[in-house]
């Protein structure tokens, strides 16, 4: 996945997410079997959908094939590995800027996660404590 300057220029967009999960849906597709999903929800042309495909190819979200008449297009990151590369920019970028603002919301969400990840993050705070000098 690119790296941009700021990390939530990286973020995706509302359409560019939508197309993203149709496409992480139904792997290798093309521009005409996305269009057709998403308009089955909503009002959008085909163009829109062709340029923000063709957008996420430069991104590095997507590969795009061009053999054959149609182009397809296949992710080029799973779902998984994207959320975590984007949290972890964004959170990165904000533990770095805003820290005590941004500990501190952290602090006050931590309550309403699970058991497994409330342990994980507990063990990251004790790898993290480990290596001060």
């Amino acid at each position: 996945m690119s790296r941009r300057n700021e990390p939530l220029e990286a973020l995706l967009g509302p359409l560019e997410q939508d197309v993203m999960d149709v496409v992480w849906r139904l792997g290798d597709t093309t521009v005409r079997d996305v269009h057709g999903d998403l308009a089955a929800r909503r009002n959008i042309a085909y163009t829109t959908v062709m340029t923000t495909m063709s957008r996420l190819a430069s991104k590095g979200l997507l590969v795009r094939d061009t053999e054959g008449l149609a182009h397809r297009y296949r992710p080029a990151v799973s779902r998984d590995r994207y959320a975590r590369s984007a949290v972890h920019d964004v959170l990165s970028w904000l533990l770095e800027r805003y820290p005590e603002p941004a500990a501190s919301y952290l602090a006050d969400v931590v309550h309403d996660i699970d058991d497994v990840s409330l342990d994980e993050l507990r063990a990251a705070v004790e790898r993290r404590r480990s290596q001060e000098p």
